[in-house]
């Protein structure tokens, strides 16, 4: 009995830290950003008022509009527990689909709290968390560290 407790224990923590600690190496598709997505962002987005799914297409279609709407989610009720887990993991993948330049030109314009609530959250997946360290060096810049 103890022995397949630890084992879903370790099947538990193991699929949490798939989207924890992400790679710089392979970037994302859309499908795998929309599945870190169900249901936990969308269900926290309607609590807060964001149309988190909405939001998402618009940034996989690099649209500034849903980048933006994705940055000030950051800030909100709903960046908490498992969307808050997976919203950082989308982040750090809309960072690497859309390129450090494109993505720091959308973030610049957001108030400074949520610049640094990004960079944050982005650190939050990374491995050796530390943007300076990464090939993102005009999105790190935006903040304070």
């Amino acid at each position: 009995m103890r022995i397949a407790f630890m084992a879903v224990l370790a099947v538990l923590f193991g699929a949490a830290s798939l989207v924890h600690a992400q790679s710089l190496e392979s970037t994302p598709s859309a499908a795998k950003l929309r599945y870190w997505a169900s249901p936990d962002c969308i269900n926290a987005g309607k609590y807060v008022g964001i149309d988190y799914a909405r939001a998402l297409e618009h940034a996989i279609n690099k649209e500034p509009s849903g980048l933006a709407q994705l940055f000030r989610f950051t800030l909100s009720a709903g960046f908490d527990g498992g969307a808050g887990e997976a919203h950082c993991a989308i982040l750090n993948g809309l960072l690497q689909r859309w390129g450090d330049r494109r993505f720091a030109h959308v973030l610049r314009v957001q108030p400074s709290r949520v610049r640094r609530a990004v960079i944050d959250a982005i650190n939050y997946v990374l491995p050796n968390p530390g943007l300076k360290h990464s090939p993102f060096q005009e999105t790190y810049s935006l903040a304070p560290h």
